[in-house]
């Protein structure tokens, strides 16, 4: 494979319609939709609160799904409460109607079950634009979010543009350890042979001066590299930057540039990461 590399943050573009509130890389978000799918985190820092907040603030339009409620906070997950399978996909479906052809991605979350997986595959038979999975199986503050076989989320990655699990959820869905670069190669790499088109597997929890996200596809694999920030854990990063990737997709933008471009706004944002009471999140 060719390996190339991005050093984050990338510069941003110059659009001729950039907004003074919005970061220049999204000016041309303004037309586009993201229907976010995903688990309702009641702090507002991870989930599909977080997916609304980001694209909102990337200049995207946005329809919400929630998969499942959860009862979660700084100590934990407590409870989750799946929606039935029917109406998930029903849900799906409404929010995609009238959605603009060319300008509209989705992004996946959270999956109770393997029943909402099949559910909402079976409701984006039909849908023709990108799809973002970020394949979420538990909460960065401890508890589970998926119950069943992390197997069962497959057929969802091999479905979307791009799937980006962190470390520990690369090593649960192939298998494959992911303690350093050349783990998260084999992770991506058996991603990509199971039918996933694209895999990023997000490195913040391997240690080293620099965090490193690696994408792999059957053409090449790609190293996205930015400086480690040093401070308190913020939640929700990983919501936030498949948001961010599908607003770009969505707005016409080539995958690797999409996922330039989310990072580089990522890491910007965590530096502006705020206290809500034990926790912090994105502002």
């Amino acid at each position: 494979m060719q390996d190339l590399a991005h050093d984050l943050p990338a510069p941003a573009a110059a659009f001729p319609d950039s907004g003074p509130d919005v970061d220049p890389r999204f000016s041309r978000a303004s037309a586009t939709l993201v229907v976010a799918v995903g688990g309702f985190d009641p702090t507002g820092g991870a989930g599909v609160v977080r997916d609304l907040l980001t694209a909102r603030t990337l200049g995207a339009r946005v329809r919400l799904v929630p998969t499942a409620w959860t009862a979660q906070g700084a100590a934990g997950v407590r409870s989750v409460e799946p929606r039935r399978p029917a109406a998930l996909a029903q849900a799906v479906t409404d929010a995609l109607d009238g959605a603009p052809a060319g300008r509209t991605a989705v992004k996946l979350g959270m999956m109770p079950d393997g029943a909402a997986a099949q559910a909402v595959l079976e409701a984006l038979r039909a849908f023709t634009g990108p799809v973002v999975f970020d394949p979420v199986l538990g909460a960065s503050s401890g508890g589970a979010l998926f119950t069943g076989d992390p197997g069962e989320l497959l057929a969802l990655a091999v479905r979307s543009a791009l799937v980006t699990p962190n470390t520990g959820e690369a090593e649960r869905l192939t298998g494959e350890g992911v303690a350093d670069l050349d783990g998260a190669g084999r992770a991506g790499g058996a991603l990509v042979a199971a039918g996933a088109p694209a895999a990023l597997i997000k490195g913040g929890h391997l240690t080293g001066a620099e965090a490193v996200d690696l994408l792999v596809t059957a053409q090449r694999t790609l190293t996205f590299t930015a400086p480690r920030l040093s401070g308190p854990a913020v939640r929700g990063t990983g919501c936030a930057l498949a948001t961010a990737i599908a607003v770009g997709l969505a707005s016409g933008q080539e995958l690797e540039a999409a996922i330039a471009d989310a990072k580089a706004w990522l890491h910007a944002a965590l530096r502006q990461a705020v206290r809500v009471g034990d926790e912090w999140h994105l502002s």
